[in-house]
């Protein structure tokens, strides 16, 4: 499987965050909602630098499903620390190695099952941060997303 190395620098951002089952319908409406924030927001250029970040908080072998946290991140240095829909962080960045997958249910569970064997025979030197999804918006059907997954 073929991946590039990309390196994330530190940014300001903002986020959702929801607490339940990874993959749930509660995710895929909080992501509806954050796209149509940004666009009221008008934070379309930010959008298509950085695209959206989701980034499992909890490892779901080791937390009970109700109580995995999984945000949606946009970078962004503008101040929105008092907008309710929104809270505001400091995305730590650093070296990540990138693999683009088709952006279906099949090949994203497929990349997950192969994973270990993805690392160990990539040599990859995984550090402590959390594996990032990255969504860049796309027209077509061909839609990808991006696994970033944080190396030394």
């Amino acid at each position: 499987m073929n991946y590039k190395i990309e390196m994330l620098k530190n940014m300001k951002m903002v986020y959702m965050r929801n607490i339940g089952p990874y993959g749930s319908k509660k995710n895929l409406d909080m992501m509806k909602s954050f796209k149509k924030w940004i666009a009221q927001h008008h934070l379309n250029d930010e959008l298509e630098e950085y695209g959206i970040y989701g980034v499992p908080q909890d490892h779901p072998e080791r937390t009970l499903p109700e109580r995995c946290r999984y945000d949606l991140m946009l970078m962004t240095n503008k101040d929105f620390s008092k907008d309710q829909m929104v809270q505001t962080g400091h995305f730590e960045g650093g070296k990540y190695a990138v693999f683009t997958v088709a952006h279906t249910t099949e090949k994203v569970n497929l990349f997950w099952s192969h994973l270990p064997h993805v690392i160990q025979n990539n040599h990859l030197d995984m550090r402590q941060a959390p594996i990032i999804e990255r969504y860049r918006e796309e027209e077509g059907e061909d839609k990808v997303c991006e696994f970033l997954l944080p190396i030394v």
